[in-house]
């Protein structure tokens, strides 16, 4: 199985505790290969990751990724200042990845994984090239439309959150899709709404598999589904359980102690 994210310094503890929730819930004795994409990281950080992931006998690499790259690209323009750069990275992931490796899951940093991820490791997207979770349905009606119509997207399409996504690595490299994502950011000028999120569902359009809701449940669903069947908690937006008074503040400082984060290297 592997496990792709993206951080900076400011993210590294939360990554630390979703990679400490998904470790402890993997009941298979499957190999697990976590790969993080970062261009400045500190060598604590990097130190405090290693120590978190050390304790379940997972192997991780960390990847360096040339932040030049998107030097032209901005934050979202619909006010996500709280959104960095770094979410422009899983656009890439085939590009950074071993030749071997054709499938991989991207998780994003703010998430608490609540159950085994086999079952969506072994979802079958041979033919699309990718899976995710559609979030256009808990969305109002406005905001639905406004998103499909600055991508020019039939009002009745499907819109994924890019919080969790299992990607065809293959079919990605045969079809050159990092280029294409890369090229669409540029041709808006650097600049999107929603940054990577738009660029993949424009791309991508009727090309990726909708996964059950369970499987990357967002803030907006929590407004419309209950969360208890959630396998994947995404703390969408800007208020987090690290921030502000979430309903989830206990389960995320449960797994923040047993990552080691807090505890000096």
């Amino acid at each position: 199985m592997v496990i792709v994210s993206a951080t900076n310094d400011r993210y590294a503890q939360h990554l630390a505790v979703m990679l400490t929730s998904l470790l402890k819930h993997q009941q298979t004795d499957r190999p697990i290969h976590l790969y993080i994409l970062y261009s400045d990281l500190s060598t604590i950080s990097i130190a405090k990751l290693q120590r978190t992931i050390a304790q379940f006998h997972a192997s991780v690499v960390f990847l360096h990724v040339d932040a030049q790259r998107f030097e032209d690209f901005a934050p979202g323009s619909g006010g996500q200042k709280y959104i960095s750069k770094e979410a422009y990275y899983r656009m890439i992931i085939p590009d950074l990845l071993d030749e071997e490796v054709t499938k991989a899951l991207y998780l994003d940093c703010d998430i608490i994984v609540r159950a085994d991820l086999t079952e969506l490791w072994d979802t079958d997207i041979d033919e699309y090239d990718l899976a995710a979770v559609d979030e256009s349905r808990v969305l109002t009606k406005s905001d639905r439309e406004i998103r499909m119509n600055r991508l020019s997207l039939p009002l009745d399409s499907y819109y994924f959150n890019s919080g969790v996504l299992l990607i065809n690595v293959k079919r990605w490299r045969e079809k050159h899709i990092s280029s294409e994502l890369m090229e669409f950011v540029k041709s808006r000028g650097g600049r999107l709404a929603l940054m990577d999120q738009d660029a993949l569902n424009a791309v991508l359009y009727n090309r990726w598999l909708r996964l059950d809701d369970k499987w990357n449940f967002t803030t907006a669903h929590s407004t419309k589904l209950s969360p208890k069947t959630a396998s994947i908690l995404h703390f969408t937006g800007p208020d987090k359980p690290w921030n502000s008074k979430s309903p989830y503040t206990k389960e995320y400082r449960k797994y923040l102690k047993q990552s080691l984060w807090k505890k000096p290297i």
